[in-house]
């Protein structure tokens, strides 16, 4: 009797088809997926190294690509199963230059940043500033009390997002219109934060991001031709696949179409951002035992859910970025299984 293969993004097919009849047809019409095999030689003098650095020469000479698309989002992944294959790096790595230094703005705020027009919000582990080179009307920071972004507990995430709601009542407060709320963890530099200091960003705007704009778009299209709510089927379809979690009021979700490294989505109905702070926190240190070191964070209202996305940008100490010109102007390519990523949660 032969093994039953494991679940994995390179099984994908396989995985659908123990999929019930209805739950199939709620996959084929969220996504396209496409199977190919990707060949190539390997020279004799390369085949020590390659066994060393794969495992397999077998596996090198023929690869095989999971692309995947959301028909409705247009947001597309490529899987190489070698790539997939790889275990997830969780040893620890010295991390350089993260230490509380004199020259940290961030560490005397009071004195080193400006206050926005509507004044200085404090908590009791954070403080306020406005952004001093602005993306947007309202554009704040969160500094953090403590230096070290890494370092997280429950209480000081509840605080930053306590802080957070009451930072988008201000700027509401001063512009009615400006109601679309977004924000943002840029956590160290493989992520683009510019400061080692531990922040967030807040932003404000009368315009929707576009992003958002075509997710809310793709939502109501879905409700107005299925008759459904496009964020539940999203779930349902993630979790007959094993890959989606509900957790209390809130709903995980380990992407099919991921941006990037492990990206993971919380979907929620609750009234207030600070509802989500527990489910945030729980997957930043289920994060750090994956090593996770650099990872971006968006929360953001679509409709009447509270979105969060996450991805993993990579250790520190590596100095290749993992966005080049296919995540810019085609395809995401992704290395990390979300099956294997669920199996860790």
């Amino acid at each position: 009797m032969a093994l039953e293969k494991p679940k994995s993004i390179a099984n994908l097919q396989g995985v659908i088809k123990k999929l019930s009849k209805g739950q199939s047809e709620l996959f084929d019409r969220l996504y396209a997926l496409e199977v190919s095999t990707g060949n190539l030689e390997v020279p004799s003098e390369m085949e020590s190294w390659t066994k060393q650095k794969f495992g397999s020469v077998k596996k090198v000479k023929s690869q095989k690509i999971v692309h995947l698309q959301n028909r409705l989002t247009g947001e597309g992944t490529l899987f190489n199963e070698l790539r997939a294959s790889r275990p997830f790096d969780t040893n620890c790595r010295t991390i350089p230059d993260i230490e509380k230094n004199e020259s940290c703005l961030f560490c005397n705020a009071s004195k080193k940043t400006p206050p926005d027009t509507f004044g200085r919000l404090r908590g009791k582990h954070c403080m306020t500033s406005s952004n001093i080179a602005k993306y947007d009307q309202f554009h704040g920071v969160i500094i953090f009390n403590e230096h070290n972004p890494l370092k997280l507990k429950k209480e000081w995430l509840l605080d930053y997002l306590e802080v957070a709601e009451k930072w988008f009542g201000k700027a509401a407060s001063v512009d009615p219109l400006a109601k679309n709320d977004f924000l943002i963890w840029n956590c160290l530099w493989k992520s683009g934060a510019s400061l080692v200091h531990g922040h967030m960003q807040l932003t404000a705007s009368r315009t929707k991001y576009g992003q958002i704009r075509h997710l809310e778009e793709v939502a109501l299209g879905y409700r107005e031709i299925f008759g459904r709510d496009y964020f539940e089927d999203l779930f349902e379809v993630h979790k007959a696949l094993g890959l989606g979690k509900k957790a209390k009021k809130e709903r995980l979700i380990f992407y099919l179409t991921p941006k990037k490294e492990k990206e993971i989505l919380i979907l929620s109905k609750s009234k207030r951002l600070t509802d989500l702070a527990l489910a945030i926190f729980r997957i930043i240190e289920k994060y750090k035992k994956l090593g996770v070191q650099s990872y971006n964070l968006a929360v953001f209202k679509a409709l009447d859910y509270w979105i969060m996305r996450i991805v993993d940008r990579g250790a520190l100490d590596n100095k290749s970025s993992d966005i080049g010109t296919m995540e810019l102007f085609a395809d995401a390519v992704v290395s990390s299984d979300p099956f294997r990523l669920a199996e860790k949660f």
